[in-house]
């Protein structure tokens, strides 16, 4: 009898376990996505309005109110940006709004690209990366990031594909690459657009970031010619 009080005691401390589990699991399930993330855009230099086109869809049961924040990373003098959510597209100097989606409803989340060096032709080159911090304000423990980059053809070669692949991301020291065969060289941003580190290109695709203080942080990709094609952000437990 007695081996069979314990098992039960053993059942039900699995279960109220697993329970709990469950709950925390439903609570930090995220009430909306973001794709594509990263989002990337190339033109040439004589384009004015280069959109990195996004989306946001509310994957819950019930409205949901988001605030969106801008951080430019890192944007050449002739470029500037602006954000479109499901409401309007804004002027480049709103970096911060808030906006509602219905349940199981979607809408853009884009940013523009604006080139004023594009007249006369051929127009200037530029580049930029933009990073939007996403804010479920019902639940702020609800959050969310996507990077945006921007890049002009400098020639008539195209840029590399935007598909390098990092891991392990939350990373403690170290992080590797995959599909990097076009990646030259590497640049390590804070949210606030500070470079802190620079690397580059490694035979083993394995880099150290073990010097650098916990936080979140955007990595650049550039190809031989020094062009940024790619970028993703990266966390550093």
């Amino acid at each position: 009898m007695r081996d069979i009080s314990v098992m039960k005691n053993l059942l039900f401390t699995l279960s109220f376990v697993l329970g709990l589990f469950q709950v925390a699991n439903a609570q930090f399930q995220s009430a909306y996505h973001v794709w594509p993330n990263p989002s990337d855009t190339v033109t040439t230099q004589d384009t004015y309005d280069s959109p990195a086109h996004g989306e946001i869809k509310n994957v819950s049961s019930s409205t949901i109110s988001i605030k969106w924040e801008r951080n430019i990373i890192s944007l050449t003098p002739n470029i500037e940006t602006a954000v479109c959510d499901p409401v309007t597209c804004w002027f480049p100097i709103v970096g911060s709004m808030t906006f509602q989606l219905e349940p199981d409803s979607f809408g853009q989340l884009t940013v523009h690209f604006y080139n004023n060096g594009f007249d006369p032709p051929p127009g200037q080159a530029g580049s930029g990366i933009v990073h939007v911090k996403l804010t479920n304000l019902g639940n702020p423990a609800d959050t969310l990031t996507a990077v945006y980059t921007f890049s002009t053809l400098s020639g008539t070669k195209d840029l590399p594909a935007p598909n390098v692949k990092l891991f392990p991301n939350p990373t403690t020291d170290f992080f590797t690459l995959t599909h990097a065969e076009e990646v030259a060289s590497m640049q390590l941003y804070t949210l606030d657009g500070r470079v802190v580190a620079r690397f580059e290109h490694s035979s083993s695709n394995t880099y150290s970031i073990a010097n650098q203080p916990v936080g979140n942080y955007v990595l650049s990709f550039e190809d031989k010619n020094g062009q940024l094609f790619q970028a993703v952000e990266i966390q550093k437990r």
